[in-house]
């Protein structure tokens, strides 16, 4: 009878161990069966507790206890612009790699095309569909829209609670998205503005290479258009021609900036509107803007718009190896690395339309990752956790490294200089990179509230003068001044209601 009993407590010990494995995920409440040995050989059933005593001489208590509920998987959804290389990065790096050490949360990778991209987040938001990370600056609109109309998380305590150093970051691209004391967005892309040159059709030519010191003050409109007239031959032909140099349009604030004027105020970058524009007053607007014009029809080194058109269908104007420079947006650095093949190129700094102003003259362009504001706090704990990731040095690596784009990270810099060496010097590159940063300032379209329409109005506007051999920047400057004074104000009187 003894054994018997012995036997029945493991059991009901084995059962309690059973239950505790099998609990529910959730947390439940289980009542405390205590085993009691006493001489006797009888059961008393107790409400709420069972007491067996049996004839030992000791007691023995076994406790069973609920299994921990296991962590709540969150879902961040990732909203990325459509982008072959870039994709397959998120795909195949970033996702399995982030969804491996952190099981708890999912990514829901979601791709729209930029062109969509900014209509697309503002209507999500809107509809209170999931949207936790993304960039504000693909679409048209931008970051200073976005940070207006409430639509970012400020960053500032998650930043400071874990210690999330930013040191490693240039400062100036901190503060492009730092504003009224919070921190929205940390970049993880920045790339200035850049003359690209075809080396090849230098060395034909017999051309010396332009400076890669943004402090070379020899390095002036007026020379580089001298050097685009010894690199150009046979304009028009599109089998034997060769094209000194194209210019891009940069915006309303590039080629200002290049003759000494910034035309938005000076705290528009700050506060996101312009009550005005110094374009019709001051005269190095119409210089600026005529200057591109003579480089098409008076000094004829710059394709019209048919002639480009047909260097496009080529395979591009600077791809076909008939540019031999051209000025344009940082992402040359990345989209022309695999011309190595064919031909080397360099990059070079913006001259100086005036020797004398040191100021800015090159445009910024820098994306941040930002979380959505008023996120529940699971789920931005787990977009933060993402960011964090993504911003991350080993994240920062295999960006570039899949992409060619320039680590926003100081520390990886270096290393990204080195991919260019078999066709410029690292130090060369750095030179030139990094200056443009010293005279640059962050894009319009980055800072500006509803930028998209004030494109479309500058845009328009520059079509006529550009398309039409006989116009001038004088004659359009009062028209471009009273198109962009109408939409300003109409913004600030929609925006500020």
């Amino acid at each position: 009878m003894k054994n018997k009993l012995f036997i029945l407590v493991a059991v009901l010990a084995a059962l309690g161990l059973l239950f505790a494995a099998c609990a529910p995920a959730t947390p439940v409440v289980v009542e405390k069966e205590v085993i009691k040995e006493v001489p006797v050989e009888k059961e008393v059933i107790v409400e709420k507790e069972v007491v067996k005593e049996v004839p030992v001489e000791k007691e023995v208590e076994v406790v069973v206890t609920a299994t921990p509920a296991p962590e709540k998987i969150h879902t961040v959804v990732w909203m990325c612009r459509t982008g072959p290389v870039e994709n397959k990065w998120e795909r195949e790096m970033v996702i399995p790699a982030f969804e491996a050490r952190y099981p708890n949360i999912k990514i829901e990778h979601l791709i729209i095309d930029q062109d969509d991209i900014a209509v697309k987040r503002e209507a999500m938001i809107a509809a209170g569909e999931p949207l936790h990370v993304w960039s504000t600056n693909w679409g048209g609109d931008g970051f200073a829209s976005d940070r207006y109309r409430g639509l970012l998380e400020d960053l500032t305590p998650l930043i400071e609670r874990d210690g999330f150093d930013l040191g490693d970051y240039k400062p100036e691209l901190i503060a492009i998205y730092e504003s009224e004391g919070k921190q929205w967005g940390i970049p993880f892309l920045s790339t200035g503005s850049y003359i690209y040159y075809n080396m090849a059709r230098f060395d034909e030519a017999g051309v010396e290479y332009p400076p890669t010191d943004w402090d070379d003050t020899t390095w002036t409109w007026d020379a580089m258009v001298d050097m685009a007239k010894e690199l150009t031959h046979d304009y028009g032909d599109i089998e034997k021609g060769v094209y000194g140099l194209s210019f891009d349009r940069q915006n309303l604030e590039g080629l200002p900036m290049i003759f000494g004027l910034f035309p938005f105020p000076e705290d528009a970058y700050d506060t996101g509107f312009a009550e005005e524009v110094t374009i019709a007053e001051d005269p190095r607007a119409a210089q600026a803007f005529q200057a591109r014009h003579d480089l098409i029809y008076k000094d004829k080194v710059m394709p019209d718009a048919g002639i480009f058109d047909a260097l496009s269908a080529l395979g591009g104007a600077f791809e076909s190896g008939k540019m031999a420079m051209l000025q344009t947006g940082g992402w040359g650095h990345w989209v022309w690395t695999g011309l190595f093949e064919e031909f080397c190129w360099a990059a070079a700094p913006l001259p100086y339309g005036d020797p004398e102003y040191k100021g800015p003259r090159a445009i910024i362009y820098t994306d941040p990752w930002v979380i959505t504001a008023g996120l529940p706090e699971g789920e931005r704990e787990a977009a933060w956790t993402f960011i964090k990731y993504l911003t991350s040095v080993e994240a920062s690596r295999s960006y570039y490294q899949s992409t060619n784009t320039p680590p926003t990270r100081r520390s990886l810099l270096e290393e990204w200089y080195q991919q260019f060496a078999q066709c410029q010097d690292p130090e060369d590159v750095r030179e030139t990179f990094d200056g443009a940063y010293k005279y640059g300032l962050e894009s319009s379209n980055h800072l500006l509230v509803r930028w998209d329409e004030l494109d479309r109005t500058w845009g328009n506007i520059f079509d006529t003068l550009y398309l039409d051999p006989n116009a001038t920047a004088e004659e359009v400057m009062p028209e471009l001044d009273r198109a962009l004074e109408e939409v300003l104000t109409k913004i600030i009187a929609e925006e500020k209601k």
